[in-house]
């Protein structure tokens, strides 16, 4: 019979540096590989090697991880760094994974900003910085999802404690989102070695009704109805289906009382609310058959839909050049203000580093600058200047044209971020005395 590994015991040159603790089918511990690299160290305990589809098990995680590393999914998924069968007291079988690090799973991050914002009485989404960080996880997420069918994979169990947020500043959301936990996921065209022996896996008030049908095996129809009620909760602020008693959201969930949801905030054009949300109510649906496919959503939440390019305008085939401007009057002033589209107004007045802490409190779209994206000070003669940063994902625009050097600012200049090349300008800022 296995052991249980401790602190300080090696195996194949892995040694382990820390226990977790035991989970329902398997012992997580901290370890260093032979290379020296941090690796998530992972004894399953279930199935045993006595089990009748032991064997089949291990041959079904070589194709699962071969999928994921040879796919698009690859990008989505914690990586597989070896797998193995070896004897600790008796046989038994080992995987090894990077250790992610710095981040925190989405469920930990939902519950902090809604306890940051019950202290201070808001609604976390309705805060434009938590709303476009909300978009784009949710963007990520079914991009994910799509991804990992696509290389015929099936998760199986998502929820938000199996979407790992890994911090990364280079990036407008703050995180990378990785899927975890796809240990017991399936292969969409071949069925799973437990299957007659065990269930499959899932989580209270995340269940497809798939997952509550006795015999039903779960699909790729299933991960979007999971997705869909991960989405309500990013894009609605709330679960639908959330009951204290597991048989309450059953229920619910078979009787499909849930709403179209009214998303709190505006998504990035071209997307439509209305479209996400009938697209999410859609992904609820008890029929496996009537929901969207995770690629569907995918195009819905990014305005790529069928129904959003027949609503939108044709395309010119030039993009026209802006009309003339009459230079205003020299910003000459102790102070200037900047107007968003959206009313919003930044007033300075002093030497200030224009970028992202600032503007996206103007709207979504101050997620598109960087986090020095340009610096606006005074001169001596109180004549006021904007220069850019250098290496800024996106250009600073000064009246839709790149910004190079140091310019003196006139009264009714518009600054923003964007692409002179392909006309595309992001949260233009109009600028005047106060």
């Amino acid at each position: 019979m296995a052991k249980k590994l401790k602190v300080g015991d090696a195996l194949r040159g892995y040694r382990i540096t820390k226990v977790f603790g035991p989970g329902m089918m398997a012992i997580s511990y901290a370890a260093v590989s032979p290379s020296g690299q941090k690796v998530f160290f992972k004894q399953y305990k279930s199935p045993a090697p006595t089990v009748v589809w032991y064997s089949a098990f291990v041959a079904y995680q070589k194709e699962l991880a071969a999928r994921v590393r040879g796919g698009k999914a690859a990008h989505f998924a914690v990586r597989q760094v070896d797998a193995f069968e070896e004897r600790w007291g008796g046989p038994c079988y080992f995987q090894a994974f990077e250790f992610v690090e710095n981040g925190a799973d989405l469920q930990q991050v939902l519950d902090q900003e809604r306890e940051r914002h019950r202290v201070t009485k808001s609604a976390p989404a309705r805060d434009p910085a938590v709303w476009a960080r909300h978009v784009t996880w949710a963007k990520v997420l079914v991009a994910a999802v799509a991804a990992l069918h696509e290389s015929g994979v099936v998760h199986a169990d998502l929820k938000p404690a199996n979407a790992y947020l890994v911090e990364d500043p280079t990036i407008g959301s703050g995180y990378q989102l990785k899927l975890i936990d796809m240990d017991f996921s399936l292969l969409a065209d071949r069925r799973a070695p437990w299957h007659g022996f065990q269930g499959y896996v899932g989580t209270d008030h995340y269940r497809s009704p798939e997952h509550m049908t006795r015999g039903a095996v779960p699909l790729p129809a299933s991960d979007v109805f999971t997705c869909g009620l991960m989405l309500y909760e990013l894009l609605a602020g709330q679960h639908p289906y959330w009951r204290d008693d597991p048989a309450d959201y059953g229920t619910l969930v078979k009787a499909y009382v849930a709403e179209p949801p009214a998303l709190l905030g505006l998504m990035p054009a071209p997307a439509d609310n209305a479209e996400v949300s009938a697209a999410l109510h859609r992904c609820l649906s008890p029929d496996p058959a009537a929901r969207p496919t995770a690629a569907a959503l995918r195009d819905v939440l990014s305005g790529r839909s069928a129904k959003a390019k027949a609503k939108a305008p044709a395309r010119p085939s030039a993009t026209p050049k802006p009309p003339a401007r009459e230079p205003g009057a020299p910003l000459v002033s102790d102070g200037i203000e900047l107007l968003a589209p959206g009313g919003g107004t930044l007033r300075i007045g002093v030497r200030t580093e224009l970028g992202k802490a600032l503007t996206r409190q103007l709207g979504t779209d101050g997620e598109f600058w960087d986090d020095r994206q340009c610096v606006i000070e005074r001169g001596p003669s109180r004549q006021w200047v904007v220069s850019p940063v250098a290496g800024t994902t996106n250009e600073t625009l000064l009246n839709g044209k790149k910004l190079i050097a140091p310019h003196a600012l006139r009264q009714g200049d518009q600054l923003a971020v964007g692409r002179q090349d392909k006309g595309i300008i992001k949260l233009p800022l109009l600028a005047r005395a106060r």
